[in-house]
């Protein structure tokens, strides 16, 4: 069986990831697709303009069999730490090959910087920001590609990574620059414009995630606060709690972020830092989870071949297909990101982490 791993955010999914699937059927014909997307936040600390289980209901009318959750605690990290991450949930359910999206196209250059990278020594003085762009001359899919590369390669996993050609857009552009396929970025930015780049089950739904629903249970949460309780917090480091507290006059979350960002903390890292504020999560809990190996898979879906597969294997390694009661600290954080989202947008969130996957017939 020829199992082809994928690693999506799907916000939105849209035609280019159609194209992405479409490619892999036709290049690798494969037996079984596994598709792991990142929760309901996403790996720059954004929230996902649709929940997890819309992204993984739409993931398997895509095509995809299975469908497993990057769990938020392993979402929200920096590029080589979700790279990383992802590659390990794939490896723990044995897929031959993963697929990606890039920009060149061109695995060999992976290779290249990989054996550069073990020669030199990395200035540890440089800011891991200006590190990555001085020592991975790649575009955004790229980069990721680099890392997913690096992390098969670091832990000899037996899985082979192949690129696929982006097309028509650019992963960072804000602008709908082709008439059919569009970034996910540009699309956020343009949601009246779904229709023309995504399939109908996407665009026909919008219920809609807006973020700004956020600010006002996050300015809460900071205000009444004290100065020991955000420096237990993950991502709050090197004073900047001290600014965290002085908030009361900013409006809005943009504003927020702004005040916050400067030139040692991108808005990327700003905006992991305040969701990881939002969701109260210490130093300690995330230490205990990011310093173990990872052990299980958490399922969202699957349709029946998915399902078959599950079973053959559901005695070699921990499935959860829901969250109740369990040993399991990041999934015990989950179920608590769901019950916070539930609280400000009301969608059942809860109630669907504590049933079964969704089954796509």
């Amino acid at each position: 069986m020829k199992k082809i791993g994928i690693i999506a955010e799907y916000n939105p999914l849209h035609n280019g990831h159609i194209y992405h699937i479409e490619q892999i059927k036709k290049q690798a014909n494969p037996d079984l697709i596994i598709g792991i997307i990142s929760s309901s936040f996403t790996m720059r600390g954004d929230l996902s303009i649709y929940d997890k289980f819309t992204k993984t209901n739409q993931a398997l009318k895509t095509g995809c069999d299975l469908i497993l959750e990057l769990p938020f605690m392993y979402t929200l990290e920096r590029a080589d730490i979700f790279a990383s991450n992802a590659v390990d949930f794939l490896n723990l359910v044995s897929v031959d090959e993963i697929w990606i999206g890039s920009e060149e196209n061109n695995i060999k250059l992976y290779e290249e910087c990989y054996n550069k990278e073990k020669e030199i020594n990395i200035d540890k003085s440089i800011s891991y920001k200006n590190n990555s762009i001085s020592s991975y001359p790649f575009l955004s899919n790229d980069l990721l590609g680099y890392f997913y590369y690096k992390r098969i390669k670091d832990m000899n996993y037996n899985i082979k990574l192949n690129t696929i050609k982006r097309i028509k857009s650019s992963y960072l552009s804000k602008e709908l620059e082709s008439e059919n396929i569009a970034s996910a970025t540009s699309l956020r930015y343009n949601l009246d414009s779904l229709k023309n780049y995504t399939p109908s089950f996407v665009y026909e739904n919008n219920n809609f995630l807006d973020e700004n629903k956020l600010f006002n249970n996050l300015k809460y949460k900071l205000l009444s606060s004290s100065l020991e309780e955000l420096k237990n917090i993950f991502f709050v480091d090197e004073g900047i709690e001290n600014k965290l507290i002085m908030i009361n006059k900013i409006n809005n979350l943009e504003e927020l972020i702004n005040y916050l960002s400067n030139k040692k903390y991108s808005k990327t890292r700003i905006k992991r830092m305040l969701i990881y504020i939002l969701m109260n999560i210490s130093k300690n809990e995330a230490n205990i989870i990011l310093n173990n190996k990872i052990d299980f898979i958490r399922v969202l879906g699957f349709n029946k071949k998915g399902q078959d597969y599950l079973n053959s294997i559901k005695k070699e390694l921990k499935i959860y297909t829901n969250i109740k009661e369990n040993d399991n600290l990041a999934l015990a954080i989950e179920l608590k990101v769901s019950k916070i989202l539930d609280s400000i947008y009301n969608i059942g969130l809860f109630e669907k982490e504590q049933k079964g996957p969704i089954i796509y017939e």
